[in-house]
């Protein structure tokens, strides 16, 4: 196979790398005990209107911050217990972040509270996305005779991976989701303060399950990773006994992390990328080092950013960063040459499983782009 999935530990550590033809596309790393994407029956503690927020707590002494543009409830007040959901772990100085949004994700579809029918925007053909469109609401309608909650709204995105799928896998799954919220809110009515209602599929799982396919193998030389696949009946993972030779040794996984923190990275043309973290914001920078040897050529400069681009979309896969990222590229004269380089970027981000948005270039020459904060990026982690 040419693809593997290799989850060992570094620095102690549990780590994934998905290498491809010994080039390393993804790494995870795992935290112990993350609760993302779990659901609590919270405690409102406090309430700032200046910034149309609220704090909850979750478990004692930890409060969390939530938005209330996207609450739709009855109006809150302190002292209040509502059930939420974790979407946002702690970063760095910023609280976690909850929803009563709540969601449940599978395979196919994401249902949700309060939301709409929704097509993953990668699924193209308009034939298809009132297909699939038509086959939720079929199994809503059907999930509208047996709830047990009343006056819930509900919400459904299909996910890329639905446009292969039958009808009837769309269909059996989202209904069995569904359900399952609608038990979940059904239970929030009875259960006590800090209450687990909803304990997610633990991350690990999820990212082998996503790789499980003909041409992907899985390895790992962790007893405790076999342990939990066993316990979530995961059979197609292979487990590596050599006690002289780790994985992390067989395939260099030291390396590969070390120059995934670092942060200079360098292209095929003697370009180099600088990626900078901040507070706010990451920012890299494009430096042509010696590539362009005094030419200031508009089409070779316009190469060198096209080659940092295509890089740049990979480190951040790589590293999962998230938030706002700023690229500054080397300076290009006529405005062709930037809307081209623009088009091509937006063309390269669509590898990225992540919501990744390429927002603008600004008058000073620097591209804004967006990208989905899922789970800690690689550097805060190590």
């Amino acid at each position: 196979m040419s693809k593997k999935y290799i989850i060992t530990s570094i620095n102690n550590i549990i780590c994934g790398f998905l290498i491809n033809e010994g080039r390393t596309e993804v790494i995870r790393a795992y935290e112990p005990e993350s609760i993302l994407g779990n659901i609590y029956i919270g405690r409102v503690s406090n309430i700032v209107q200046n910034i149309n927020s609220a704090f909850v707590d979750i478990k004692k002494g930890l409060s969390c911050y939530m938005s209330l543009e996207d609450y739709s409830g009855p109006k809150l007040k302190i002292g209040d217990n509502i059930p939420v959901q974790l979407n946002k772990e702690a970063i760095k100085t910023k609280a976690p972040s909850v929803t009563t949004r709540l969601s449940l994700d599978g395979e196919y579809v994401v249902v949700m509270l309060d939301g709409k029918i929704g097509v993953s925007s990668k699924i193209k053909s308009d034939s298809k996305r009132e297909a699939l469109k038509s086959i939720v609401n079929e199994s809503i309608e059907e999930f509208n005779k047996i709830k047990k909650s009343n006056n819930i709204n509900i919400g459904i995105i299909v996910r890329t991976k639905a446009e292969n799928a039958t009808s009837e896998i769309i269909k059996e799954e989202t209904i069995k989701l569904l359900c399952k919220l609608d038990d979940i809110i059904y239970k929030s009515n009875y259960q006590t303060l800090y209450s687990c209602l909803f304990e997610k599929c633990p991350m690990i799982v999820k990212d082998i399950c996503s790789y499980i396919s003909d041409d992907i193998e899985i390895i790992t030389d962790l007893k405790e990773v076999i342990e939990i696949c066993n316990h979530h009946q995961i059979t197609s993972i292979n487990y590596y006994s050599d006690d002289n030779v780790n994985l992390d040794v067989v395939y260099g996984l030291k390396t590969t992390i070390n120059n995934a923190l670092n942060k200079r990275v360098y292209l095929k043309s003697g370009a180099y990328i600088i990626i900078e973290h901040t507070e706010a914001m990451t920012v890299i920078d494009v430096n042509s080092g010696k590539s362009i040897k005094g030419s200031s050529k508009e089409e070779k400069v316009y190469a060198i950013n096209l080659e940092a681009a295509a890089e740049i979309i990979n480190q951040l896969i790589l590293r999962d960063i998230s938030g706002i990222i700023i690229i500054d590229f080397i300076s290009m004269n006529k405005e062709i040459s930037q809307n081209k380089l623009l088009k091509e970027l937006k063309n390269l981000a669509e590898i990225d499983k992540n919501q990744t948005i390429i927002v603008d270039i600004t008058r000073l020459g620097l591209v804004e782009i967006t990208r989905k904060r899922v789970r800690k990026p690689l550097h805060e982690i190590f």
